[in-house]
């Protein structure tokens, strides 16, 4: 037997070992039947924010709770081409109608948690038409379930000014998988999110690093769904005579969002999916705590896994802590006892947003009250002038000592 024998018997023994292990992981996963991954990148956190899909830096004050339902439509989130043509060869999802719940609550003066519950409708090809599976798209799924969490390192809820925030997401592998509607397993996210408020502007923007527990290939071996950056940036501007229209100056507001994925394919030197949307929408504040936003948009690259052709939402929110200040007294409408009346800011609970009239609540009002901070005792001597009075009272005289200031 030659020497090149024992070398060849190696290389064909590591290769038989190669190809079953390739031969079970396909095996265990085919493509043909289970994409594993989700197309959907419209994934609001939940919480009462201006924005519909960017997530902010502000929490909600403790207690308060925050619920939005978002209803959208989008046109062809995923299509394959031939490798060497490329021409179009399927759509897998032509068209989704999807819908999340999204409940937040916030929890002691800095920390925010929530939950959003996806679902959808939907219209494709999945894989049909290229050799690969006749199985037909489902036309109801349910996405994965995720748990969100947002601590503020900096200002406080409701607050003009910078804000900073350390937010974090679990996703669950809750979704139908095999359908493009979800992941196969669960996700870790955790970033930093940076806003500014005014009374004119909402500045919000940050990124943060997506984990996944399992890599998914679809087709091409070379574009593996693995670990990715996200981010995102967002401005809103009041616009005044659209607010009017709902009660008040600061009622409406003008949105434009970027958010953007950039994905990794370890192992490979390229990078994997990374799709980016743009999307421009109005929110107007119909009520104190109820407020309602549209807004359309599309892909910047509508070929790329989770880029739509276009975008078109609508998402309605109830808000028990909204931040908006309409009467510009310093509180924000969440927590203004009288959110349509200023405070008046006289050392009296100034924190409840009501103007307080009369402190001392001795009938006398403080404009006119000598001692607004002592009740008059209303006995018949000076009663008028909002300060107690001390007597000494002999039968038939009544000695008036004068206030006791």
């Amino acid at each position: 037997m030659s020497r090149g024998t024992p070398v060849a018997a190696a290389i064909a023994v590591v290769a038989v070992v190669v190809a079953a292990r390739a031969g079970a992981a396909r095996a265990q996963t085919p493509v043909a039947t289970r994409p594993a991954f989700s197309v959907e990148r419209f994934t609001p956190a939940p919480g009462g924010d201006t924005f519909v899909g960017v997530e902010g830096a502000d929490v909600l004050p403790a207690g308060r709770w925050a619920v939005t339902l978002s209803t959208w439509l989008m046109e062809r989130p995923i299509v394959l081409r031939d490798v060497v043509t490329g021409d179009e060869a399927t759509e897998p999802v032509r068209w989704r109608w999807g819908q999340e719940v999204g409940v937040a609550r916030g929890l002691g003066d800095r920390y925010q948690l929530g939950v959003a519950v996806p679902a959808g409708v939907q219209w494709g090809d999945r894989l049909q038409g290229i050799g690969l599976s006749e199985e037909p798209l489902a036309r109801f799924v349910l996405g994965d379930v995720r748990l969100h969490g947002r601590a503020r390192v900096a200002g406080r809820p409701g607050q003009d000014g910078l804000a900073a925030a350390v937010a974090a997401a679990i996703v669950l592998p809750t979704g139908d998988d095999d359908q493009f509607a979800g992941e196969a397993g669960w996700m870790l996210q955790w970033g930093v999110r940076v806003g500014w408020r005014s009374p004119d502007v909402e500045l919000t923007g940050g990124a943060a690093l997506r984990l996944r527990t399992t890599e998914v290939v679809l087709l091409s071996p070379a574009r593996p769904h693995g670990n990715e950056l996200v981010g995102g940036l967002g401005a809103a501007v009041r616009i005044a005579p659209l607010g009017l229209a709902f009660g008040g100056r600061d009622r409406a507001w003008a949105l434009a969002e970027v958010e953007g994925v950039l994905g990794d394919s370890p192992g490979t030197g390229s990078r994997g999916p990374s799709p980016a949307e743009w999307r421009l929408g109005v929110r107007a504040y119909t009520s104190r705590a109820w407020s309602v936003a549209v807004a359309g948009g599309a892909g910047f690259t509508p070929d790329e896994l989770g880029s739509p052709g276009w975008r078109g939402l609508v998402q309605i929110t109830y808000d028990q802590a909204p931040p908006r200040d309409r009467d510009r007294d310093g509180v924000p409408d969440g927590r203004d006892r009288c959110w349509l009346v200023a405070e008046d800011r006289d050392g009296h609970d100034d924190h409840d947003g009501c103007p307080d009239l009369d402190d001392d609540g001795d009938g006398v009002p403080d404009e006119d009250d000598r001692c607004p901070l002592e009740r008059e005792d209303l006995d018949g001597v000076r009663d008028l002038d909002g300060c107690p009075d001390a007597e000494q009272r002999l039968p038939g005289i009544i000695e008036d000592l004068g206030p006791t200031d």
